[in-house]
């Protein structure tokens, strides 16, 4: 008598999985919808302190990481929503390396926006401001060499890809690595800008009004709690959870974070501008320090003083 054989089926996801799935989309779902409505409830004052601005490099940068970062969720949002990968494991290959260079790229140059600009408004010395800026470089090189590193040699597996439709991939155990030198340069970073702060609210507490120092700290402090979170989120993520959906969290909601925080900084310095000097003339001013990261090395006291015979 002969009886059709069938190849042993693969055993489905479990109740777990299927739980951390579920947590996972609500942190994806979070996190868009986080970035989305801060986009909505801070469009105006975008439209007043950046579009009508002079076109800089720090404008432009602003811009590409605001609308990347939307346009990625979205991407994001569209794929945990199982319409894009169609099972097919090479589209979760690319998926898993792109998504992991744009959202590193997306948090560390908020990184170097944000602090290049609080940095530069006080006129600080160039040799640090070169030591940061390169720093961040480096620091982005390797996370982007780790993240193609990791694609390009398979060590990504995509789990129940049939099942779910959703491009589910396991962590590399170095991976969270990437998170230690986040740490060690936020907090670094974050203690020379508060006493910078310091200094100046001090020394030169006539030049520069009160408000705009205490805005200055304020925005300093929260982004600091926000980029730190964001750090730990990501290191629990990658290793407490390697091997589950929730590792995906790091990039669905840690990111959209850590950029919300990094944009509010930059439209509030913006802000602060009509408090403490015209409008046009701060612009300038900061245009100015901007620009002068491409100059020969001189002590900050010049900026300083500078700035003391600027206007009147």
């Amino acid at each position: 008598m002969l009886t059709d054989a069938h190849p042993p089926m693969a055993p489905g996801p479990s109740l777990e999985f299927m739980q951390d799935l579920w947590v996972r989309q609500i942190f994806c779902t979070t996190g868009h919808a986080l970035l989305v409505y801060d986009y909505l409830l801070t469009l105006e004052d975008e439209v007043c302190y950046i579009w009508n601005r002079p076109w800089t490099v720090v404008k432009v940068m602003f811009l590409i990481n605001r609308y990347g970062n939307l346009l990625v969720q979205t991407f994001i949002r569209l794929e945990e929503a199982g319409l894009l990968s169609h099972n097919s494991r090479v589209f979760c290959q690319c998926f898993t390396l792109f998504t992991s260079c744009s959202m590193g790229l997306s948090a560390e140059s908020i990184h170097i926006i944000v602090l290049m600009r609080t940095w530069a408004i006080w006129g600080t010395h160039k040799r640090v401001a070169h030591i940061i800026m390169w720093s961040y470089i480096s620091y982005i090189l390797v996370l982007m060499g780790t993240a193609i590193y990791g694609a390009v040699t398979d060590h990504f597996q995509f789990m129940h890809l049939d099942v779910t439709h959703i491009c589910i991939a396991t962590t590399p155990s170095y991976i969270w690595l990437i998170c230690c030198g986040g740490f060690i340069l936020d907090t670094v970073l974050f203690a020379l800008t508060m006493r910078c702060l310091r200094i100046y609210s001090r020394e030169f507490r006539f030049l520069y009004p009160s408000d705009l120092i205490h805005i200055l700290a304020r925005d300093a402090i929260i982004f600091f709690i926000v980029s730190m979170s964001t750090n730990a989120i990501s290191t629990v993520s990658w290793t407490v959870y390697a091997n589950s959906p929730k590792c995906f969290i790091a990039k669905a909601f840690a990111i959209p974070l850590v950029s919300v925080a990094g944009q509010r900084l930059v439209l509030n310095l913006r802000g602060a501008e009509r408090r403490a000097y015209a409008t046009r003339d701060l612009s300038r001013e900061v245009d100015r320090q901007l620009e002068a990261f491409a100059a020969a090395d001189c002590p900050c006291r010049d900026d300083v003083d500078h700035l003391e015979s600027g206007p009147k």
